[in-house]
């Protein structure tokens, strides 16, 4: 059958519909399981074997196996179920061609247009090379999730329990995103043995306060270095930043200590290890010129490796050729600073990663959208390359 023929069998109002559906069902990170219960309902409505394998009471991870014909390398769909807090965000609803409320972006609309695509494959009688799996996973959003879902994926990736060659996330730009920087939450914290007395009794060069500032004078000299040095051609340069500097307490009182917290971010080919190097350099240099104790550490249960797919992997150009069948140009292959669920089934899991979504421009707002005409660009792209991956 032709690619036109099945391709035509994916109904935009139908992802519509089942889009909207899906945001009025609440699962904010932590009680989730309604949204995982809605995706296997919607996954045995078209016709598959959806099962819910609880990480932890009530919050289930959803998989659906569709197999294969010719013993073809297999691939992973996947998606998160749960959504941040709804909040004041606008009610879901519909607005022409947008579909309208949280999780819309992020990202309940890639989870709908992955079952659709899958869904006109089976009605017209296309199995795909290898088997296919659609999954969605639970725990993605921090602070509330620990990466639950995502972690028990990766346990059935590296056991082969599930044996894929690639994983798409139905998420982000529509690109194929195949890039991103590694990502760590540093901590320092500096401190002075004569604890928080008047500062009459301290001369200034010894006050805590003052070593903060050559530590974020050093951190600036960091940033020009990575300004000037060179860019990762996906995801561009290493960066260091501060987010949290607080410590004292009273106007006249020597503030011990004083921490300072923020985010490195650091290109492939680099690692947490050589980004914890440096850190501790830099804290035992100031730590002998001041006097003071500078204690550091990097939040482990945070840390990312950057993660990259060659442009010449088997899942960035069946997905290039999907598109260019649609539109008549490849997709485009794209980086991120951002780092997310990718980061882990490349790293932790062993699986190549890309993304390819409907966009990545309102997710986390209050009036979260996601256009029905990139939903459904997106669904044929998935059901492409679902029939073609693993052919060769």
């Amino acid at each position: 059958m032709a690619a036109a023929d099945y391709l035509s069998l994916i109904d935009s109002e139908a992802i519509a519909r089942d889009t909207l559906d899906f945001l009025r069902v609440k699962s904010e990170t932590g009680a989730e399981g309604p949204g995982s219960e809605f995706l296997a309902a919607l996954l045995r409505r078209e016709g598959f074997d959806a099962g819910l394998e609880e990480v932890e009471p009530g919050r289930p991870n959803v998989t659906a196996r569709i197999a294969g014909s010719s013993g073809g390398k297999a691939i992973v769909f996947n998606g998160h179920t749960d959504t941040i807090p709804i909040g004041s965000s606008t009610p879901p609803g519909r607005d022409g061609d947008w579909v309208i409320g949280r999780g819309a972006e992020d990202m309940k609309g890639g989870l709908v247009a992955m079952v659709h695509a899958a869904s006109a494959l089976k009605r017209a009688g296309i199995t795909p090379p290898g088997d296919v799996y659609l999954t969605g996973v639970i725990g993605h959003e921090a602070p509330a999730g620990r990466k639950e879902g995502p972690k028990r994926l990766i346990q059935h990736l590296r056991d082969r329990t599930i044996p894929a060659a690639a994983v798409v996330i139905v998420e982000g730009p529509c690109a194929i995103w195949s890039a991103s920087l590694g990502s760590t939450i540093y901590h320092v914290k500096i401190s002075s043995d004569r604890g928080p007395v008047h500062t009459i009794k301290v001369p200034f060069a010894e006050n805590p306060a003052r070593w903060v500032g050559r530590l974020l004078e050093r951190f600036a000299d960091l940033e020009a270095r990575f300004e000037a040095g060179p860019r990762h051609e996906l995801c561009g340069r290493e960066r260091l930043n501060v987010g949290i500097v607080s410590g004292g307490d009273y106007m006249n009182r020597l503030p011990t200590p004083i921490e300072v917290v923020g985010t490195w971010r650091w290109t492939p080919g680099k690692t947490r290890a050589d980004v914890e190097a440096a850190l501790e350099g830099l804290c035992v240099e100031l730590a002998c010129a001041s006097g003071l104790r500078f204690e550091w550490w990097l939040d482990l249960a945070a840390a990312r490796e950057p993660f990259e797919t060659p442009a010449d992997h088997p899942v960035v150009t069946t997905i290039q050729s999907a598109v260019e069948t649609l539109t008549g140009v490849p997709a485009q292959r794209i980086g991120m600073g951002l780092v997310g669920d990718a980061n882990l089934y490349s790293n932790d899991g062993g699986v190549p990663t890309v993304y390819y979504g409907p966009a990545h421009e309102t997710a986390h707002s209050d009036h979260e959208r996601v256009s029905i005409a990139q939903l459904t660009h997106c669904a044929k792209v998935y059901a492409l390359t679902m029939a073609r991956f693993g052919s060769h």
